[in-house]
């Protein structure tokens, strides 16, 4: 082979290698822009008022005595018809005080995600100062007032674990109850539109102390039985429920005149699968 051939060659190949390395430092079209990213995290938040839509609410139930649900479930529907007004079905029956079975209170969605609800009872220490009558057996199956006064210890709520001792003024002492009463029920009521009104209707017909004080609570349901879910933005006019008590007919004389103190607590949670209820404070 001549020179000029082998030197022309030599030359192809070094353009080769220089096109091939060349080649592998060349890009492909590209182009780059920015946007602005911004992140925020959703509120989880309710309000719970009471029909006057004031906030702080408290519900105080008053004069409560054995009846059965039938009779209850009517003066409650009688005593929610007449709120607003002045009135109240007792008027004029000879109760002093009329009785506060059923008090108003709405929740409302002021947060920006959706939510289910639990109701829960935790029972609340007395103030110190509040005492109740002492009550004790007149020995004719009746009761009698000793004229004295007790420290209250939520008796109401407690079952009656019966007579202890031989003093007759210990037949209602506060170290005879314990555990939850299961004479006391609580009954849930909302507010429902009906043919351009509106109409209370009963949501749960007996909800125990056993329910309310547990884990688990009374979580609200909807017209079909489902978790309620209450959307971002709801309003209280649109959920509005009236939480009812009453003692049953085989509630007897252990449990005049005893009160019941808890803390109502209204608990949400995000709508998600395995989402959990916040531990109440």
């Amino acid at each position: 082979m001549s020179a000029k051939r082998k030197l022309a060659m030599s030359g192809v190949a070094i353009l080769v290698v220089l096109t091939l390395v060349a080649g592998a430092t060349m890009a492909w079209f590209t182009d780059t822009e920015k946007v602005n990213a911004n992140f925020k995290a959703g509120i989880l938040d309710i309000s719970v008022s009471d029909d006057d839509a004031s906030d702080g609410t408290e519900l105080n139930f008053v004069n409560m005595r054995p009846m059965t649900y039938e009779a209850f479930e009517k003066e409650a529907l009688e005593t929610l018809a007449m709120s607003g007004t002045t009135s109240s079905p007792y008027d004029g029956e000879g109760y002093d005080p009329n009785p506060v079975y059923v008090q108003q209170f709405a929740i409302s969605n002021v947060g920006t995600l959706p939510v289910k609800v639990k109701l829960t009872f935790e029972e609340a220490d007395p103030a110190a100062d509040d005492t109740i009558k002492k009550i004790v057996s007149n020995g004719n199956g009746g009761i009698r007032q000793t004229g004295e006064t007790v420290a209250c210890n939520n008796e109401l709520g407690k079952a009656y674990n019966g007579y202890t001792g031989n003093n007759i003024n210990l037949t209602y002492d506060a170290a005879n109850y314990s555990g939850t009463n299961d004479h006391f029920h609580v009954v849930l009521f909302q507010k429902v539109p009906f043919e351009q009104t509106w109409r209370w209707e009963v949501v749960a017909k007996d909800i125990t102390l056993d329910q309310l004080q547990g884990a688990d609570g009374y979580v609200l349901k909807d017209g079909d039985g489902n978790d309620l879910l209450l959307p971002a933005g709801a309003d209280a006019g649109d959920n509005t429920y009236a939480l009812g008590a009453y003692l049953d007919k085989d509630a007897y004389n252990e449990y005049q005149g005893k009160e019941y103190h808890v803390n109502f607590t209204v608990n949400a949670k995000q709508v998600d699968k395995d989402a959990t209820y916040a531990d109440e404070a």
